[in-house]
């Protein structure tokens, strides 16, 4: 582990430095102010932000005509229901799935709103806009896109969350919050917050100049405030209360943040494990005082089988790295535990979609799902280039074949194979 620690730090350092000259400039990030101090039983290092705490009351300012890209005043808090429901524990399907249904099932379950949270993996463009060079707005990324155009989007398609939108009918992407071209009327269709390089702890998009989770919460604030100048106050707070939230992220925690820095030997695995699950906790807390009623958690994937680990831990295609697997599975265990605790004092429904299942499967079962290579990228070499690094490079003859898009992010293929597990879990949201 060491070794890998060692060799994990040189590599994002030359990735992070290459990047820099190559990233053109963007409008300013979100600004974002300081977080008060962890809860006491945790052990975060000295230089860490804390979970966001649930805010007081405010008078929100006239909304503007589409939103900005920086944090709305905080949100106001309000009582918590009763009659909670036990958490939903989701297995991917065995076999690809089938075309979505569209309006019909959207009528069915009554979801017409997705709000999303998270790092790259539901990333559909906010990082343009923000000064960093975690970005993915240059081809080869979006060559199966529509328009064969890149948008942002950390893969050569679609995202999971695109394609839930699409089988619900409700529209066929779903649009970044910090895209200047978003109007008002998309607004009651859904957005992603998210931003790659992000993750549970703050400190993980600090060294990409990412949008924290805490800005992203904020941002769902100034969403709502947005919501009600379209709909008025109580169609806008219906509207929220029957939005599906989806959070995705974690990974950039556990292999940035917490194993490439020093932090991994200030504190322990168990500890900053600890220290993540009860971030998601308090933010979890926070948006729904703003309104949410149904989370779905994605968990970790299998972390040791992503093709960047592999060449820098030196596995090569053969095998997976068997103890950052067993990190995620650790991770994933108590994720699913907090989501029992919450469902139990709170009115809110949660699921847990098992990625770690969906992404192992296709690993050792490639041929069951239609795939031919899990063990590399299809840009470039397929074994180190992400991001900036994957900017012009050739790419694979067949997409549709490989588990990954680059040497972490997947394919659209894979994302079919995640929003296949989410339509599952959104069922049971609205049953």
């Amino acid at each position: 582990m060491k070794r890998f620690v060692l060799v994990l730090v040189i590599a994002v350092a030359l990735l992070t430095r290459d990047a820099t000259a190559a990233a053109p400039a963007a409008d300013a990030p979100a600004t974002e102010p300081q977080s008060p101090e962890p809860p006491a039983d945790e052990p975060p290092a000295a230089d860490e932000q804390a979970p966001p705490q649930a805010p007081g009351p405010a008078t929100p300012p006239p909304p503007p005509r589409r939103p900005h890209r920086r944090g709305g005043a905080p949100p106001p808090k309000h009582e918590q229901g009763k009659d909670p429901a036990p958490p939903r524990l989701v297995i991917p399907p065995q076999e690809p799935g089938a075309a979505g249904i569209g309006v019909i099932m959207n009528r069915t379950l009554g979801c017409n709103t997705l709000l999303v949270f998270g790092d790259s993996t539901v990333d559909p463009g906010n990082n343009n806009h923000l000064q960093t060079t975690a970005r993915a707005n240059f081809l080869p990324y979006g060559l199966n896109f529509f328009g064969r155009r890149p948008t942002g989007r950390f893969t050569n398609g679609r995202l999971a969350t695109d394609m839930i939108a699409e089988r619900l009918g409700i529209a066929r992407t779903i649009p970044g919050f910090l895209d200047p071209n978003l109007r008002l009327v998309q607004l009651r269709r859904g957005v992603s917050f998210a931003s790659g390089g992000s993750g549970y702890d703050d400190n993980t998009a600090n060294r990409l100049n990412a949008m924290s989770l805490s800005a992203q919460v904020r941002n769902l604030f100034r969403y709502r405030l947005l919501i009600r100048t379209l709909l008025g106050p109580r169609r806008a707070e219906r509207l929220v209360n029957r939005a599906t939230f989806i959070i995705s992220t974690g990974t950039n925690d556990m292999l940035s943040a917490y194993l490439a820095s020093n932090r991994s030997t200030a504190i322990n695995t168990a500890a900053y494990e600890n220290y993540l699950i009860a971030r998601v906790a308090n933010y979890t807390q926070v948006m729904s005082m703003l309104g949410g009623r149904r989370f779905i958690f994605v968990g970790l994937p299998p972390m040791g089988c992503l093709p960047i680990v592999r060449t820098l831990i030196g596995t090569g295609s053969q095998r997976c790295d068997a103890r950052l697997n067993q990190l995620a599975m650790s991770f994933n265990s108590k994720l699913l535990q907090l989501l029992n605790i919450i469902n139990s004092q709170n009115h809110i429904k949660t699921s847990y979609i098992d990625a770690y299942t969906v992404i192992n499967d296709a690993t050792t079962d490639p041929n069951k799902f239609g795939l031919s290579e899990v063990a590399r990228g299809c840009c470039g070499s397929g074994v180190i280039e992400i991001s900036q690094t994957c900017r012009g490079r050739r790419t694979c003859g067949d997409p549709t074949k490989y588990l990954y898009w680059d040497a972490i992010h997947p394919t659209e293929r894979t994302n079919q194979l995640v929003a296949d597990a989410m339509m599952d879990s959104i069922r049971q949201l609205y049953a």
